[in-house]
């Protein structure tokens, strides 16, 4: 299988960058902000029932890390324990990678990326990443009013995805952005990503996040122990 992964990789943009976090953390203010600054995503969702500037995702990349997930036996709601490619599977993301060859940076963002990154840094080596994250009852109220999911599952899930972040970190460290900060404080933290990238400057005045962007509460509920300093973990890497 290695040997047929590393055929052909040559057909992709010059420089790839993924943007990692947990559902509903903020992964689509980091990509629009991002986009801002230059970095190509191409064909994105701009518009969606849940977010009002669209969640900047591919369709195409939705669906294929959508059957990675299941045909490893989960999904995005229920991490599978091992994430399995297969050749169809790196076929697949060969294409889209294939479709942005031209460009000098093209980058995507969906938050299955924590589950499925193993098979695109096979694909890509030298592959970028950029990650943001959220208090963990802010994501898991969200989960409750968009997916209906109870407070407790969310916060599992919530450590689920962020025990992945911190270790991906651990292996080679990337910026990291907390969703959570004062509404200018993380315009410039937006920015401060981009720049550590070597992404250029906004090329708008006007800033991607607007504070309608994020409107669940994190109050009135305990967090579990182990969930409260995973979260205080974060926010010491975060710029």
């Amino acid at each position: 299988m290695a040997d047929a992964v590393a055929v052909a990789a040559e057909a992709r943009p010059e420089r790839v960058i993924c943007v990692l976090g947990m559902h509903r953390s903020g992964t689509s203010c980091l990509a629009g902000s991002l986009e801002q600054q230059g970095l190509f995503l191409g064909e994105v969702n701009t518009s969606a029932p849940w977010n009002k500037r669209g969640n900047r995702e591919r369709f195409d990349v939705m669906d294929l890390q959508g059957d990675i997930l299941e045909a490893s036996g989960g999904s995005w709601y229920e991490p599978p324990p091992v994430v399995e490619w297969s050749a169809e599977h790196y076929e697949r993301a060969r294409a889209i990678l294939a479709e942005h060859a031209g460009a000098p940076v093209w980058g995507f963002k969906d938050p299955r990326t924590l589950l499925t990154l193993e098979g695109w840094e096979r694909l890509v080596p030298d592959l970028d990443a950029v990650g943001i994250f959220r208090h963990p009852l802010r994501v898991a109220r969200s989960l409750q009013s968009r997916n209906e999911m109870p407070l407790e599952a969310g916060l599992a899930l919530w450590q689920a995805y962020n025990l992945q972040l911190v270790e991906i970190h651990e292996r080679r460290p990337f910026p990291i952005v907390s969703f959570d900060e004062e509404p200018a404080t993380l315009e410039t933290k937006l920015r401060e990503a981009g720049e550590a990238l070597g992404l250029g400057p906004p090329s708008s005045e006007e800033p991607f996040f607007t504070d309608e962007l994020r409107n669940a509460p994190a109050k009135g509920d305990a967090v579990p122990p182990e969930v409260e300093a995973l979260y205080d973990s974060l926010r010491r890497l975060a710029l």
